[in-house]
């Protein structure tokens, strides 16, 4: 059984590290967001749409109790699942259960403004950790987690496969988050979380526009965990034939790889696209 404390370093068995798995899940990272807000954490300075105070009205809002149970209840589907990263659309807000209509309130009205640079921020983290995993090992990766310290925990008992499971946040500090006979959820600050609001929405590509030409870098920063040629259109707002245009330039250049299975393509960044939007936000 792991051992695990937010203050202390992480002890886990080589059983349990084997099986560490990175998700990203939105609506933890809603519940999140009103939590900070309630807890009086700054607002992001990003933020345009609504002020500070209009969003923490909102936070206080949901009740303190039933958004950590909440909370949990979240963490432990996500300990039972072994899937991989989650969909970059999944806010299935009626898994809150009483939770759902204030919490939807909240997002539309608070967090809708910010919701593509967080989930990108989001994914972005997780696709170069993946890349890590496959080049490095899940030491290498672990072991660089910011706030996390990994000791080999000898003389585990007890045969039950037990769940690893890391959520990068943009609101979050690093710490547990449940731990239980299923197994450990851990969350940690997503890579350039602190500068992640100091653009604003129309100036998201950044220092990448000046390097790749802003449709490119857009195209670089939406792919997040990976997508089709028509969804990387939707998120961009142009036709099909322009997200093509900048996703052959992106490959060409070894910023992203392409995948088809049967029919369909999926595009998804390489260790060199991922560490690019890494080093803008680090």
């Amino acid at each position: 059984m792991p051992t695990v404390t937010n203050t202390g370093p992480l002890s886990v068995s080589a059983r349990a590290l084997s099986g560490c798995r990175f998700l990203v899940s939105p609506l933890l990272e809603v519940l999140a967001a009103a939590e900070a807000l309630r807890a009086q954490y700054p607002a992001p300075p990003g933020r345009r749409r609504h002020s500070p105070v209009s969003a923490r009205r909102h936070a206080l809002g949901l009740p303190p109790a039933l958004v950590r149970q909440r909370t949990r209840s979240v963490a432990e589907q996500l300990l039972r699942c072994r899937g991989g990263v989650t969909s970059r659309d999944e806010l299935d807000f009626s898994a809150l259960g009483p939770l759902q209509e204030a919490v939807r309130d909240f997002f539309q009205d608070c967090l809708t403004g910010d919701w593509p640079r967080i989930r990108t921020a989001l994914e972005s983290d997780v696709a170069l950790r993946a890349h890590n995993l496959a080049a490095f090992g899940v030491r290498h990766v672990v072991d660089r987690l910011p706030g996390l310290t990994v000791h080999d925990a000898w003389g585990e008992t007890g045969t039950g496969e037990r769940a690893l499971v890391m959520v990068p946040s943009v609101f979050r500090r690093t710490g547990v988050l449940l731990a239980n006979e299923a197994g450990t959820l851990i969350t940690y600050p997503a890579s350039g979380h602190r500068t992640l609001w100091e653009e604003n929405e129309a100036a998201a590509p950044g220092r990448l526009g000046a390097l790749l030409g802003r449709g490119r870098a857009a195209a670089l920063l939406n792919i997040g965990d990976g997508c089709g040629t028509g969804d990387l259109a939707d998120r961009l707002g142009v036709s099909a034939g322009t997200a093509s245009v900048h996703v052959a330039a992106l490959r060409n250049g070894g910023l992203v790889a392409t995948h088809r299975v049967g029919k369909a393509v999926r595009h998804v960044l390489t260790p060199i696209g991922s560490a690019l939007i890494m080093a803008q936000r680090g």
